[in-house]
Order: structure tokens, then C-alpha cells, then sequence
């Protein structure tokens, strides 16, 4: 069994019509990835309450706290 590949010096014409960005299946695990950050995000916000002022103090400038 043989693998070719092709690269833009050798295959200009293939090279000038390949699909570029994210596939789908990338497209998507990044949304869901940015939704569970968010939603960790929210639930931090609501218990920062329940941490040592000293805690807070020492992490004031995390990005779900502004």
C-alpha cells in the first residue's frame, strides 16, 4: 500500500479548491466547550459568596468576576 500526498507546489489546482477552517465536528466541540465554560463560570459566581474574603481578595482578578 502507497500514501500520496499532495502539497501546493505539486497540485496548485487542488490546493486552490481545498476547503479551509474548521470542520463541523470542530465548529461544534468548540461551542460546547464554550458552553460549559460559561456555565462553571455561573455557578462560581453564585457560591464566591460562600469563600474567605481572603480568598476573594487574592483571586480579584479572575475573568467571571467582572
Amino acid at each position: 500500500m502507497a500514501a500520496v500526498t499532495y502539497s501546493p507546489k505539486f497540485a496548485p489546482e487542488v490546493a486552490a479548491t481545498a476547503k479551509t477552517g474548521k470542520s463541523f465536528w470542530a465548529r461544534l466541540w468548540d461551542r460546547i466547550v464554550e458552553a460549559r465554560m460559561r456555565q462553571v463560570e455561573r455557578e462560581i459566581r453564585m457560591h464566591v459568596s460562600y469563600l474567605p474574603q481572603e480568598m476573594v481578595e487574592h483571586y480579584k482578578n479572575l475573568p467571571f468576576q467582572r
